[in-house]
């Protein structure tokens, strides 16, 4: 009734194993993807998370501002160089408190991620997270302050580098 050569035989048998290995590899491949369920968590704690550890100065800009008119621009290099200062670190540790030109002090993320607030001696001092990236952070501050008839306008920023 089945008087196939045995070289046919052969072929269809290789086909259908190829076939069910394929399908194999098919199911295996799908059940990894549904049972690799990714966890959403919030900005703030994805900032949070990416923050802790330690983050090197890599430039420090301040700028100063009276009634429009700048009367201050410094701007300070840390590293390796002939006009720059040794190499400051800004430690971000788990438990909201980072070590910052030697003193520890304490730190939120606001809830959008936007902001972080270090917290010394209950006064809160706000910086805007400008970006953060892999390896890089940008802080920036900006002050406004009304002395007499003027008014000063302070920037500042940080970049942190890993």
């Amino acid at each position: 009734m089945f008087n196939r050569p045995v070289n046919q035989n052969i072929l269809i048998f290789t086909s259908m194993k190829k076939i069910s290995f394929s399908v194999s590899l098919f199911i295996l491949a799908a059940i990894i993807f549904y049972a690799c369920k990714e966890e959403e968590i919030s900005t703030q704690q994805f900032v949070q998370n990416h923050l802790i550890g330690r983050w090197p100065h890599k430039r420090t800009v301040n700028i100063t501002k009276e009634n429009g008119v700048e009367i201050k621009n410094d701007t300070i290099l840390y590293g390796v160089g002939s006009n720059s200062l040794p190499i400051d670190t800004v430690q971000f540790l788990a438990d909201g408190s980072c070590i910052k030109n030697g003193d520890t002090i304490k730190y939120t993320i606001d809830g959008e991620g936007k902001n972080i607030i270090y917290n010394k001696d209950a006064i809160d001092d706000t910086w805007f997270i400008q970006y953060l990236r892999l390896t890089s952070v940008l802080l920036t501050q900006e002050k406004t302050e009304k002395k007499g008839a003027s008014t000063f306008i302070y920037y500042n920023e940080e970049l942190l580098i890993k």
